[in-house]
Order: structure tokens, then C-alpha cells, then sequence
């Protein structure tokens, strides 16, 4: 393999990694608020209903800003600056994040249901309301992206033919 086609692929395991660690930040980041929402006293058909679009917003805002720091920052992909510590921060940010969140949504759980005596079906709708807006946003998220850079490179491609 020539050193191109080993950047292009390590490129693509850093987009992976890219987007991994900012999903395991945003996991954290929601349970997070359904922990301060719970704690608030909210009741759970609140919490049922409005986790998914807090997940929705939290998803979008943090595209919209990727997507703008893109746009002022980079001009095209130098496949030859390749960033090995953002590379191995982003790895680490998903292998810790991931375990960490499953961990605390798990204690958390216990807790509401020994100590608040909640009850479980309720804990458990919420829950897979969660994940389901997660789920929901990851694949929202990715299909406005690929209509962006498809259009984008339709664009690119109709310009060069005119020219």
C-alpha cells in the first residue's frame, strides 16, 4: 500500500474516531440532562416525550457548529497533515465515554427505583425514548449531511462542466 492510500485510510478511521467520540460526548451529554430533568422533579411522561428532542437539538447544534467550523477553517482535505493527537483524543474520549455512561445511567437507574421508588416502567420508557430520539438523530443527522455534500459536490461537478 502507498503512503497515499495509507493516509486516505487512517483519514477515514479518524472520521470514525472523529465521530465516535463527539457521540459518546453527546450520550453523556443527554443523560446528563434527563438526570438534572429527573432531579428537577419532572415527571416522566414530561421526560418521555421531551428527551428525544433534546437529543434532536443537542445532535443538530453540534453539526451546525462542525459544519460552520468547516466551512471557515478548511479549504480541502491535506491528506498529508495528518492530526495524530486529535486521532488518539478522539479514541480515547469513545473508549472511556461509552462505559462511563452505561455505567452511570445503570447506577442511576437502581437509585430512582430503590431510593425514589419510582417506578421501573416508567424509568425504562424514558429510557428507551432516549435512546430511541439518540438512534433517531444519529440517522436525521447523517442523511441532512449526505444531502449537503451531495448537493455540494453536484454543484462542483455542474461548474467544472460549464468551464
Amino acid at each position: 500500500m502507498n503512503k497515499e492510500n495509507t493516509l486516505l485510510v487512517l483519514w477515514i478511521l479518524f472520521g470514525f474516531m472523529f465521530i465516535s467520540a463527539i457521540d459518546s460526548f453527546l450520550r453523556l451529554l443527554t443523560f446528563s440532562i434527563y438526570v438534572l430533568k429527573s432531579e428537577l422533579g419532572l415527571s416522566y411522561k414530561i421526560l418521555t416525550f421531551s428527551m428525544p428532542l433534546v437529543t434532536l437539538t443537542l445532535y443538530s447544534l453540534i453539526t451546525f457548529f462542525i459544519l460552520r467550523k468547516l466551512k471557515s477553517d478548511v479549504s480541502g482535505i491535506y491528506l498529508t497533515k495528518f492530526p495524530k493527537i486529535l486521532f488518539i483524543g478522539s479514541f480515547l474520549v469513545t473508549l472511556l465515554l461509552n462505559p462511563l455512561t452505561n455505567r452511570l445511567s445503570r447506577l442511576y437507574s437502581e437509585r430512582l427505583t430503590s431510593i425514589k421508588n419510582a417506578n421501573v416502567y416508567d424509568v425504562l420508557e424514558v429510557h428507551e425514548w432516549m435512546s430511541f430520539g439518540i438512534g433517531f438523530s444519529r440517522w436525521i443527522i447523517l442523511i441532512i449531511l449526505a444531502f449537503i455534500f451531495l448537493n455540494k459536490l453536484n454543484k462542483t461537478i455542474n461548474k467544472n462542466e460549464t468551464h
